[in-house]
């Protein structure tokens, strides 16, 4: 199956000592801010490609300037590389790449760059856009009539390799007939999930193909689902409907198919 940016609030250095509850704490004297920028900031989940190109300024003269790579789902380090800040506080172009697997963020987490020396430079920092790799799955490759016409089983589909943000289009066909469209929107990781069933029409045995087509890139991506059962004349009005990510709580309701 195919599962927001952070501010870092940054301090820059002190003459003084600053005061709290009566107590002096002394701010490093040379501590520097500096700022970090990346040669590439998109990536694929799962391959880092020629690896992270960082390059640095406004650190401490020869300090040397740790790069840190973090998974904000825990703060799990994915990696990091030590490069030495040159006389004018600078280092340009270290590739490296990762230890850890690239990971495709959950909702609300991120993939972050930083910086800190041994002068307790501190750095910006750069979130990553990842993208869900190129492909399409369902929940099943086989649903029986009854489970295909109840709205709390249905089909589960997801893909990616889509733009992010584009609108995505599933066309149904249903035992060679062409079914009404549903439009989805691919979320930051360029992936579509849609949940359906058949809310009016004929479940009958046979083959339902689904095809999700982005409007932008036009990455076009198809399945075959299998039909089995009995036949089953379901009543009502289809509304389709985008289903939420990831528990699929809400089913799109596939289009009337005629008997």
């Amino acid at each position: 199956m195919l599962s927001t940016t952070r501010t870092r609030l940054t301090l820059g250095a002190a003459a003084a000592a600053a005061v709290v509850g009566g107590l002096f704490i002394a701010a490093p004297a040379n501590a520097a801010t500096g700022e970090i920028t990346l040669a590439n900031e998109t990536f694929t989940a799962g391959d880092w490609g020629t690896g992270l190109d960082v390059s640095g300024s406004g650190f401490t003269p020869d300090a040397t300037v740790t790069i840190s790579v973090t998974y904000t789902d825990g703060d799990v380090v994915l990696g990091s590389q030590d490069v030495t800040a040159d006389a004018s506080g600078a280092f340009a172009d270290e590739v490296f790449t990762p230890s850890s697997e690239l990971p495709l963020p959950a909702n609300g987490e991120d993939v972050v760059v930083t910086a800190t020396s041994d002068a307790d430079d501190t750095s910006n920092s750069v979130t990553l856009a990842v993208l869900a790799q190129k492909g399409i799955a369902a929940n099943t490759t086989t649903i029986s009539t009854e489970d295909l016409t109840n709205p709390d089983v249905g089909i589960e589909i997801s893909a990616g390799g889509y733009t992010p943000d584009e609108t995505v289009t599933l066309s149904t066909v249903y035992n060679g007939e062409t079914l009404p469209e549903n439009t989805f929107v691919a979320d930051r990781s360029g992936r579509v999930f849609a949940g359906v069933y058949l809310a009016q029409g004929t479940a009958e045995a046979g083959q339902l193909v689904f095809t999700l087509t982005g409007a932008t890139s036009n990455v076009a991506q198809s399945i075959t689902i299998t039909v089995t059962g009995d036949t089953i004349e379901q009543p009502g009005t289809p509304t389709p409907q985008p289903a939420p990510a990831p528990d699929y709580t809400t089913k799109g309701k596939l289009p009337v198919v005629s008997g």
